[in-house]
């Protein structure tokens, strides 16, 4: 196995206070207050546009206006800093270098991934970065994992593997044909995880660094 794609939010990092703290903005400046914790942790994961207009049913506009108000609060205004790294996560990285391994981004962030790789001080482990991006009509994992098998050359796929905490991760990597690993310490469940048949389940970082390894 040569190529390793990682998902960011629920996989490198935990981003909950940063990410509830954008989505609680939006629904108040939406007129929607008082959302708990527990629900705002839920839409953890999907890209900004997705939650506004097909989970909860807003307007073209409104949906529009919401995601605006979401990076308002979370670039504007620092949330995008308010996340932990998982521990051990870095050594992860060091380790698939130093075996000459290439390591990919693929997220549902639609700005400043490179600033937030940046930031917890791991940029430079990764070859490339695929985001959202409406502008070139990159709208979920499939599209990302296609194009880092076009832009990489890669014929074999099962030369390369995806690593991620929810459902559109391990699914993407499904639908494309691409062997996928479930975490289980991000945002998604068991349940949820093992419908897309994943190769493994790790709970932690230390399990993830074990079945990377063996691939």
């Amino acid at each position: 196995m040569q190529h390793f794609i990682f998902d960011l939010d629920g996989t490198i990092t935990n981003p909950q206070l940063g990410i509830v703290g954008g989505y609680r903005y939006a629904f108040d400046k939406l007129g929607f207050p008082n959302k708990s914790d527990e629900e705002l942790v839920a839409l953890i994961g999907p890209p900004l546009k997705y939650v506004f207009s097909k989970m909860y049913g807003f307007s073209e506009e409104d949906s529009i206006l919401g995601v605006n108000y979401y990076r308002e609060y979370y670039y504007g205004q620092g949330g995008m800093y308010d996340a932990i790294i998982f521990d051990g996560m870095k050594a992860l990285f060091q380790s698939l270098k130093d075996k000459n391994k290439t390591l990919h981004i693929a997220t549902n962030k639609g700005l400043h991934v490179d600033k937030i790789l940046e930031h917890f001080g791991v940029l430079e482990f990764f070859t490339s970065i695929e985001h959202y991006n409406e502008e070139k009509d990159v709208l979920n994992k499939e599209t990302m994992i296609e194009n880092i098998l076009q832009n990489e050359n890669i014929q074999d796929k099962n030369n390369v593997v995806m690593i991620g905490d929810r459902d559109h991760d391990l699914g993407a990597a499904k639908t494309i044909g691409i062997p996928s690993i479930g975490v289980l310490y991000g945002f998604g469940n068991k349940e949820e995880l093992e419908k897309c048949h994943p190769k493994y389940l790790a709970n932690n970082v230390a399990e993830l660094h074990q079945f990377l390894h063996q691939l």
